[in-house]
């Protein structure tokens, strides 16, 4: 990741955020088709998307933006 600069810093965020997204969704989507074909491997891609999740949310609250109801 390059450094963000001061002038632009929002705009960079969420370029950057989208392309992140795009990176994450492509590995999800290989991990559940890898699944398809390795069903043993299932419960392990599970777990990393269970993880995935926790991370997203704890930082959420980290950051005050998550609230969980």
């Amino acid at each position: 990741m390059a450094p963000l600069t001061t002038d632009r810093i929002s705009v960079e965020l969420l370029s950057e955020a989208l392309v992140i997204l795009e990176q994450i969704t492509t590995g999800v989507t290989v991990l559940a088709l890898n699944g398809t074909q390795s069903p043993e491997q299932s419960p392990r891609i599970r777990r990393l998307l269970q993880d995935l999740l926790v991370l997203t949310q704890q930082a959420e609250e980290e950051l005050g933006t998550y609230r969980n109801n």
